[in-house]
């Protein structure tokens, strides 16, 4: 099944490609959607509150909604910040470093800020999110089931992602391993080490589709439906099977290149089924309304 979905990935990549240069137009649009899908998905796996037509509205226009944290929006700003900064080190030809890494951090937060936290003791306290550092202290988390999720301590971090940094390097320019297969075994060995004390998760999907558009692909979309899958794959991989979620990436990666190819064909780029799926929620947000206002 990899090997047809590899095989998949490549045949639509150089059917884009010989359709290139896309209509501007077209071309543009199909950024603004792809670019606001990610933003949105990747935040809201992460807990931001912010709907797709909200985040929308924001990166479009500005408008913010009331009751929703600021610190929602900020994350909204950090991460279409650092799209556009990927997007520069496509266009420029940049390699992927430690430091482009400790960068895109910082644009990706914003600015700094307090979390509540536990102390070894048990003791609940305040800790203060820095931005391009790796942890200072333990971020391992706590299951659904009550078990401790265990990460790179702060005392192996820096060489884990040395270690990490430099077998991307060797097989980067090796060039042995498919993209696909190198951007989602990277995602998986940042997210084991965990460098950072927040915005792990956003910064494993930034890089992940960095590695793919620096090979010619399109970004992927992990979507909030799928996060169940998503973080299921990875446990998965933590126990040595990363099939699955190179499987997973892989599928997204399709659609993503399946939008990609209507959209250099000039074809609409609403997803079959898009406008009732749409119709659906509004009449879901219809009965909601009602039911809460007691008609």
């Amino acid at each position: 099944m990899l090997n047809e979905l590899l095989a998949h990935a490549d045949s639509l990549r150089d059917q884009i490609n010989a359709l290139r240069p896309f209509d501007p137009d077209q071309e543009a649009r199909l950024v603004q959607k792809l670019n606001l899908e990610w933003n949105y998905h990747s935040n809201a796996i992460e807990g931001n509150t912010l709907t797709l037509g909200e985040t929308r509205a924001f990166l479009l226009y500005g408008i913010t909604a009331q009751g929703k944290p600021f610190r929602d929006y900020l994350d909204i700003k950090g991460h279409q910040e650092a799209i556009r900064f990927l997007e520069e080190m496509v266009r420029g030809g940049a390699v992927l470093t430690e430091a482009v890494i400790r960068e895109l951090h910082r644009i990706l937060l914003v600015e700094a800020y307090d979390v509540d936290a536990i102390t070894l003791a048990g003791r609940p306290t305040r800790r203060r999110i820095a931005l391009g550092q790796y942890k200072t202290a333990p971020n391992h988390v706590r299951t659904t089931t009550g078990e401790t999720h265990f990460y790179a301590t702060p005392q192996e971090t820096p060489a884990l992602m040395g270690e990490l940094m430099a077998w991307y390097r060797r097989e980067a320019e090796t060039g042995e391993l498919h993209p696909l297969v190198l951007a989602a075994t990277f995602h998986f060995r940042f997210v084991a080490i965990h460098p950072f004390d927040d915005g792990n998760g956003r910064m494993a999907r930034l890089l992940t589709n960095l590695i793919l558009m620096q090979h010619g692909f399109v970004p992927v979309i992990i979507p909030l439906e799928a996060r169940g899958d998503y973080l299921l794959a990875l446990e998965k991989a933590d126990a040595g099977d990363l099939t699955d979620f190179v499987v997973l990436v892989g599928q997204e990666l399709i659609r993503s290149l399946t939008l990609t190819l209507a959209a250099a064909r000039g074809e609409p780029l609403e997803e079959p089924g898009g406008l009732e799926r749409r119709i659906q929620r509004l009449r879901e947000q219809l009965a909601a309304y009602e039911a809460n206002s007691g008609f």
